[in-house]
Order: C-alpha cells, then sequence, then structure tokens
C-alpha cells in the first residue's frame, strides 16, 4: 500500500488473457522507501469508472534525483511464480478442474487463490513437468477452452489475489458505442497472416503413419479469394484426436481472413462511458471515415488508461 506517500501514476494496463502493468512514479520517498521493496503488493482504485488495478512490485526500478520510477506487475504474473509437479498428469479433466487442481497443490504460500471458476466446456487429457502454472493457463489447450484473470480483493488488510476462470470472458453489449468523433479516435489496421489450410501433428515420437497424432483444416472460400496458403503446427500437449481436431480448427478461425484491428483513444463519455465495459467485452464501433465506413461489434482485448492525458488507449479486434 503506498497511501503513506505521494505516487503518481502514469499508465497503467489491462489485458486479456495476459498481465499487465502499471508504472508510477514516487518523488523523494523519505522513510516512506520500505513500501517500494520488490513483492510489496498494490491495489489501486480509481474514481473514474475504470476496474481496480492489482499487483505487485518488481524489477524494472529506476532512481532519479531522488524521486524513484516503479513498475508493477497485475497478479496474472504471479502464476509464473509457482510451477506444477513432475508426471502431474490429468485424463479428461476440463479447463477449470485443472486449474482448480493445480492452485491448491501449489507450493506454499500460495501466491493466486481459485476465485470463480467455471468447471464446464470440453475435457481433454495433459501431463505436466514443472511447468509454470502462467504457461498453464496460456497454453493453446486451455486457451481453446477457457479465459482467465487474476484480481486483487482486500481481506483483513491483506492484498489477496484470485483466479477467475470462464469459458469466454465479458459479454457482448447492445448500448455500449465508440463513435468516432464523439468519444473516441480509432485507428483500424488490417492484420494477418493469412493461413487458410492447417496442417498439424499432436503428441507422439516420430513422423510415421502411427508415430503421432494428425489433423488438417481448410478454408475453400478463402483459398479462392488468396490462393491456398499453408502453415504447420505441432500441438505437442495433443493427446488425443478429438483435442487436436479442435485445436486446428481454432487456428484456421483466426487465420483464412486478414483481421481488422482497432486502436481506440477513448474518452469517458456516453454511449462507453470507461464503467461501461471490461476486457473481454464485446462494445460497439462507429467509423466512418476510413474502411468505407464501419459500424459493428468487436471484442477489447486490452486497455492503457493514462491518467495525464485522461483518455484509455483500447485494443479491439
Amino acid at each position: 500500500c503506498l497511501d503513506h506517500t505521494a505516487a503518481e501514476i502514469d499508465s497503467l494496463t489491462w489485458q486479456l488473457n495476459e498481465f499487465g502493468q502499471a508504472r508510477l512514479i514516487v518523488a523523494n520517498p523519505g522513510p516512506a522507501a520500505h513500501l517500494l521493496e520488490y513483492g510489496n503488493r498494490l491495489l489501486i482504485y480509481l474514481d473514474n469508472g475504470l476496474p481496480p488495478w492489482a499487483g505487485f512490485i518488481d524489477p524494472p526500478r529506476g532512481w532519479r534525483y531522488g524521486s524513484v520510477t516503479l513498475t508493477a506487475y497485475s497478479g496474472e504474473r504471479l502464476l509464473a511464480h509457482r510451477l506444477t509437479g513432475r508426471n502431474r498428469a490429468f485424463s479428461l479433466a476440463t479447463a477449470g478442474a485443472m486449474m482448480t487442481a493445480l492452485l491448491k497443490e501449489q507450493a506454499g504460500p500460495r501466491v493466486v487463490e481459485p476465485g470463480y471458476i467455471d468447471l464446464g466446456g470440453w475435457a481433454f487429457s495433459e501431463t505436466y513437468h514443472f511447468e509454470e502454472l502462467l504457461d498453464v493457463a496460456q497454453s493453446d489447450l486451455l486457451r481453446a477452452a477457457a479465459e482467465f484473470a487474476v484480481v486483487g480483493v482486500l481481506e483483513a488488510g491483506r492484498i489477496r489475489f484470485r483466479l477467475n476462470l470462464y469459458q469466454r470472458r465479458g459479454r457482448d453489449l447492445a448500448n455500449v458505442w465508440l463513435l468516432e468523433g464523439h468519444n473516441a479516435v480509432i485507428e483500424p489496421e488490417e492484420q494477418g497472416p493469412i493461413v487458410n489450410e492447417w496442417l498439424t501433428a499432436g503428441a507422439g515420437s516420430g513422423w510415421d503413419d502411427t508415430g503421432r497424432l494428425y489433423s488438417s483444416a481448410r478454408d475453400d472460400d478463402s483459398i479462392a479469394r488468396f490462393g491456398l496458403r499453408q502453415g504447420p503446427k505441432v500441438f505437442s500437449d495433443a493427446a488425443d484426436q478429438t483435442t487436436l481436431n479442435i485445436l486446428t480448427e481454432n487456428e484456421l478461425a483466426l487465420s483464412a481472413e486478414p483481421y481488422v484491428a482497432m486502436s481506440v483513444e477513448a474518452i469517458n463519455l456516453p454511449p462507453a462511458r470507461f464503467a461501461d465495459y471490461d476486457v473481454g467485452d464485446g462494445v460497439g464501433i462507429e467509423l466512418y471515415s476510413m474502411m468505407g465506413g464501419y459500424r459493428g461489434t468487436r471484442r477489447l482485448v486490452g486497455r492503457e488508461f493514462r491518467p495525464a492525458a485522461g483518455v484509455c488507449r483500447v485494443v479491439l479486434v
């Protein structure tokens, strides 16, 4: 807690299925310098509708003329501080069941506890060997089935971190709109690469017909438009055919067409006040000055708040 000293917030970021960062500047901390030690936890409340930001101080930390520039990372990064066991095997378990078990088994003291965990979804098998829990949560297998966030709560004067896991984080919001020229500056960018046929391999050894699992997926409409564009990928953690097929289809769905990412500088005005939407939500976008105009829903995958400018930089895909 930095309530005993003045800290200026330079920026705060939140990301989907990834850790965010905070940059803070403390002028001449003096006797409060012990509050700036690595590992100390932060819970930052904002008065503009943005959600609380929770994390911990870690390098880098800079000193200049007595002032300190701090870097903090959100609770998701704590998952990288704990490992699975060796030969930790799961057989036909959902992502929620896996993460609940791994959080309960982590070396003490626990850095992240189970919060809201959706135990539904499709089940798969996997074996882990000293894997970081963050790598598990971000693996192709789990991200095909679930999304996650780590939140901070204040209990008995201590900041505690809890992992929430969803089949899909957020929801599509019908009445929240970022409107070019009103509450948003919108910069679209068409991105790739385009891959319209995936040839994939799963767990196993060797490359003969029986040595490992294989799958493929193609999009004929994309091939007709852009020509055949093949891509290979090995999913070494896909131990059954159904899982490998799902992962292959997911790759195709993401790559068969170029996608337009929207970088938006948003201000806190209706019909999209900061409190109205969060990471994972689908929000309306109205753009008229480029791309022949666009009106539709895009999903928010990241946001950065810069208090000095009073704006949020958000990324929608």
